[in-house]
């Protein structure tokens, strides 16, 4: 059995932390439990209803235990003793190389004791891919989320040939990295010129979805066929999956939304980068 035990970081890092395991769980049928999806649960059909098709996942202790007491207790059993003939904690820092879920030690250990897991590069590249399907159907959004994201899609391609999504990341981007990748309108702005000059070449008609956490600006915008994302964090990437392209920051944001609709991702790492469609890719897991 595997218990998750660290929250890590939003909503986009904690899916990919957990389709990992969901993957490697799928492939060597051990037990898994992730009571850190909390707060996300309601939003999917699977996590809601804690309902994984009849495999061996769960959301819950299937009691009710507050998350932050299951974290305190754990955090206390793992400073007393890390390694029992019962459990094991194992604990990666920021400095950790991603840990390999599909090593035969890690699989041979999950299903003879209970692990407790706290780190994010947990990672099963292999099984993720190999089951990727049926992990996108466990994070669909529940039916009412889907019908609106929806309507929008169809609102937007009804104006257009390509629907390209922007991700304008701001919120803690101003001071991560000392606000490297907290990119000015203008910088968008850039990109979208780049991008909407190549499509026209081709006679196509180009509209852009812009997604942000922060309030946009139209205005700043006006010169270009727009659309705003619904302004929540699940239907905003839930809507950049059903683009042509993404456009943003890096950020695992974006990149679930490209893992998710298998649409072409691009990352702007820096303000004066060139647009190239031949660097567009899809994000795999």
């Amino acid at each position: 059995m595997v218990i998750i035990q660290n929250k890590s970081g939003q909503l986009a890092n904690r899916l990919f932390a957990f389709s990992h395991f969901i993957g490697n769980v799928l492939e060597h049928k051990y037990t898994l439990i992730n009571p850190t999806f909390g707060e996300y649960c309601k939003y999917f059909e699977a996590t809601r209803n804690n309902d994984f098709g009849g495999h061996p996942i769960y959301v819950s202790f299937g009691v009710q235990l507050p998350f932050l007491m299951f974290d305190l207790c754990a955090r206390f059993a793992a400073k007393c003793i890390q390694k029992s003939c019962w459990h094991e904690y194992i604990a990666l820092d920021s400095m950790n190389r991603e840990f390999n879920l599909n090593s035969h030690n890690f699989v041979s250990l999950a299903k003879r004791k209970i692990v407790l897991t706290n780190g994010w590069q947990f990672r099963d590249y292999e099984n993720h891919a190999k089951h990727s399907k049926i992990i996108r159907y466990f994070f669909t959004p529940k039916e009412e989320l889907i019908k609106s994201i929806d309507q929008l899609i169809a609102d937007c391609r009804n104006q257009c040939d390509i629907l390209i999504g922007v991700h304008l990341r701001r919120g803690d981007y101003k001071q991560w990295q000392n606000g490297k990748y907290y990119f000015s309108d203008t910088v968008y702005l850039d990109k979208m010129a780049q991008l909407m000059a190549y499509f026209r070449k081709m006679g196509k008609r180009v509209t852009f979805l812009l997604c942000s956490d922060e309030g946009i600006n139209r205005q700043q915008f006006q010169d270009y066929s727009i659309f705003l994302g619904p302004g929540h964090v699940i239907e905003d990437l839930y809507t950049l999956s059903k683009c042509d392209y993404i456009i943003g920051p890096p950020s695992t944001y974006s990149m679930w939304a490209s893992f998710y609709g298998t649409v072409p991702l691009l990352h702007i790492k820096e303000q004066g980068q060139r647009i190239l469609l031949e660097e567009f890719r899809v994000v795999e897991g």
